[in-house]
């Protein structure tokens, strides 16, 4: 989370955040009051503040996730690699295909993150996928709390309706497009040289780019299985998004 003093961006993981967050701390005219990467706003959310947040397909963000972590970067390959687990990065596309099995997986949820793997007593896992979840606790207020009473699809609904803080989405698949409304439009009153900034948006090189595992398959398919499961598990952003 990074907020100024009348907006607040969200930066959820692998959408492109780190180099969102560089250009506003480079050309907002406004203080930076707080900035957790990735960090929950919890209870600090206030309504009177413009809040905008990053998603991405979630097929291409665990592609870009695992990309990173084949680099041997990123907190998800640390934290796997500690529980013995390296041996899932081998920087190959059926390398990513075993991978994805295993963290699309319920029951490796605390594996990839504790607070994914208990949070309703280990059952909100079985009922969204890791990016889902990476979403939803940074997109709703009192985020924990609001997933702790959920348990069921339409639960996850009815919170994302009634607590979700965003007033604007940045689609990683048209990011540019989406930054360059939010800057001339959305918070234009907030950045100090607009032309600047987007100067900076289609000039500058990207933050954190992953040399992506699939770039030399002509069609990289995850397999028939692992592509229904993902649907399955990651229903909340297709429904969402349209991903």
């Amino acid at each position: 989370m990074q907020e100024f003093e009348t907006f607040v961006y969200l930066d959820v993981q692998k959408t492109g955040s780190s180099f969102l967050s560089r250009l506003l701390q480079l050309h907002s005219s406004e203080k930076e009051i707080r900035f957790k990467k990735h960090g929950r706003a919890d209870r600090k959310y206030d309504p009177s503040k413009f809040y905008f947040i990053s998603v991405r397909a979630p097929l291409d963000q665990y592609v870009s996730l695992y990309s990173h972590g084949s680099t041997g970067y990123g907190g998800l390959y640390h934290r796997l690699r500690e529980q013995g687990h390296a041996d899932l990065y081998d920087s190959t596309w059926d390398g990513f295909k075993r991978w994805l099995k295993f963290v699309l997986r319920p029951e490796n949820a605390a594996l990839l993150d504790e607070g994914y793997g208990e949070i309703g007593s280990g059952e909100l896992c079985k009922l969204i996928g890791f990016q889902t979840y990476r979403f939803l606790e940074l997109a709703l207020q009192d985020a924990l709390e609001t997933l702790e009473r959920c348990h069921t699809r339409d639960d996850i609904r009815k919170a994302y309706a009634e607590k979700k803080m965003a007033n604007f989405i940045i689609h990683h698949e048209t990011y540019r497009q989406d930054v360059e409304e939010l800057l001339t439009t959305r918070i234009h009153k907030s950045i100090s040289d607009v032309e600047g900034a987007l100067k900076f948006l289609n000039e500058a090189d990207r933050i954190n780019v992953s040399d992506r595992i699939d770039k030399f398959e002509t069609d990289p398919k995850v397999g028939p299985k692992n592509k229904q499961n993902l649907r399955d598990r990651e229903w909340f952003m297709r429904e969402m998004f349209d991903y």
